[in-house]
């Protein structure tokens, strides 16, 4: 009898539903139609896949799921792919690595995976990949920076419909490809600029938090962080918010201190930095998924560099 060889290909996105036992390995009953509700986003894109299988003859034993966009930063268009839900029968896991070597041929790509696993970073980070984010910052719901005046914004708001009507450009477009999705969308107005911000609601055990994922103009957020703090917290109704350090960047925010996430967000890019990606179009929006850091993980780093310097 002839072996079957392994191989990756492509799976479309129209075709989701062949694959539909690999996907009840990664997400239980109802997978395909949850893949579909993932896959069939309303945005641009310039694939017609939503990632890589690995067959072996006419099974499927992997996935990698790619969710693709386009963004418009610094006034050039940049191509995006956030990886999601990869998964390989435990038999196969020795060719695991041959789905993750074709993203090195992805040119013109952005590569993000913003919750990899512990064993998932060592390898990506092997072949290549570089940290994108390594904590989460948490800002408590008090304090306040030393002699900074109060903020005088012109208008606060929640409300989707008036967002809509006072959003521009890049920024209108983000907020209409987001409107299928779990998140909450604020908007701080000022004088001459605003500040837009997605986010998230989660709980961490019994404590209710919100995950920022989107802040239009960080400066802003910086001046006015007391105003916009308050909103949040009150109209979200949680205890803290979070944000992934690099994108407030440079910002004294009062009373915030950064924790380790169980292992630092990945991207592969030849054109950005870190500080120019953020958490949009990716798994952790459209699945209103927890990245959330913890104590636990700095004592656990800590512990590593005491143990190296031992060695």
């Amino acid at each position: 009898m002839a072996k079957t060889k392994v191989r990756v290909e492509k799976i479309d996105c129209a075709k989701i539903e062949k694959i539909s036992d690999i996907l009840t390995d990664i997400w239980a009953a109802g997978s395909a139609a949850k893949a579909k509700a993932i896959f069939e986003y309303p945005w641009e894109r310039d694939e017609t896949h939503c990632g890589l299988i690995l067959v072996d003859g006419d099974r499927t034993v992997g996935f990698l799921g790619m969710i693709f966009s386009r963004r418009k930063i610094d006034d050039k268009i940049e191509k995006f792919c956030n990886l999601t839900s990869w998964y390989v029968h435990e038999d196969y896991r020795s060719r695991a690595i041959a789905m993750i070597l074709p993203l090195h041929g992805m040119q013109g790509y952005t590569i993000t995976d913003l919750t990899p696993a512990k064993n998932v970073y060592t390898i990506q980070n092997k072949l290549g990949f570089k940290d994108l984010d390594a904590a989460g910052r948490l800002l408590l719901p008090f304090g306040r920076r030393l002699l900074q005046p109060h903020y005088d914004a012109t208008d606060l708001t929640h409300d989707s419909a008036a967002i809509e009507t006072r959003l521009t450009g890049q920024d209108l477009t983000i907020f209409n490809d987001h409107r299928p999705y779990q998140c909450e969308h604020f908007l701080l107005t000022g004088k001459d600029r605003y500040c837009y911000i997605i986010y998230t609601k989660l709980k961490r055990k019994r404590f209710p938090y919100a995950h920022l994922h989107y802040i239009s103009d960080p400066e802003l957020f910086g001046i006015a962080y007391r105003v916009i703090r308050k909103s949040l917290l009150a109209h979200a109704k949680t205890y803290f918010l979070l944000v992934d350090s690099r994108m407030v960047k440079n910002q004294k925010l009062p009373v915030s201190f950064c924790l380790p996430y169980r292992a630092p967000k990945q991207y592969l890019s030849a054109s950005l930095k870190p500080e120019q990606i953020d958490n949009l179009y990716s798994e952790l929006v459209m699945l209103n998924l927890r990245t959330h850091p913890r104590f636990k993980y700095l004592v656990r780093n800590a512990w590593r560099r005491i143990s190296k310097r031992w060695d």
